[in-house]
């Protein structure tokens, strides 16, 4: 739910850094900077993903404002997830094809529902799931909770990221199966070794080399 609007606070925050002095701002990028240079993805690529994020919910709200601002956009190595809810068939399309324009993609996963909002009450309960799931991953020694980006849509938990292997994921399905209130856990995250995950780190780089030589 709210995985888009932290992405921008934080890569503006980063991005102001060098112009700006304040210690709010430096604390920001700071942060940042820590966490990206953290992530399996290395820090280059977080900040790529960022930029796509922030890049695609810009223009999803300039397109309808009313329409797709509970769209949340989150991206791991070109892999966008799209969640949240939208009135009509063809603003869910409309939001996919969006997501399709913009540099680096290497897959758009599309899980926008389509129908009424599901108003304060339950966007309040989907806060709390996420804000649980972040703490159970933190807390956990065994995961490195970093490489996870969890987002919740009407009590469905989904998550993209990069495990470890096989039982570190296995470790975070259960946290996300035992966060109360959690009626179903999808995930799209992806082993560090897969050959799944080897195929987005060459389609990343080819696609890299060839804007390189335009």
């Amino acid at each position: 739910m709210r995985q888009s609007a932290l992405s921008i606070i934080l890569l503006f925050g980063l991005l102001l850094a060098p112009a700006c002095s304040p210690l709010g701002v430096a604390t920001t990028a700071g942060a940042v900077v820590g966490t990206a240079a953290l992530q399996e993805r290395g820090f280059q690529q977080t900040l790529d993903d960022k930029s796509m994020e922030v890049s695609i919910q810009k223009a999803l709200i300039d397109i309808d404002f009313e329409t797709f601002q509970r769209i949340d956009v989150s991206v791991v190595e070109g892999r966008i997830l799209l969640t949240g809810i939208v009135p009509n068939a063809d603003d869910r399309v409309k939001a996919v094809e969006t997501a399709w324009k913009s540099d680096g993609v290497v897959e758009v996963i599309n899980e926008i529902l389509i129908g009424n909002d599901v108003g304060f009450i339950n966007s309040g309960f989907d806060l709390k799931i996420e804000k649980a799931m972040d703490l159970d991953l933190t807390l956990d020694k065994q995961i490195k909770g970093l490489n996870y980006i969890s987002d919740s849509t009407n009590g469905t938990l989904f998550l993209i990221g990069i495990a470890q292997n096989q039982a570190e994921l296995d470790r975070v399905l259960a946290h996300a199966r035992n966060v109360e209130r959690v009626r179903r856990v999808v995930s799209y995250v992806q082993l560090k070794d897969s050959p799944e995950r080897q195929a987005v780190l060459e389609q990343l780089q080819e696609m890299k080399a060839q804007k390189a030589a335009e």
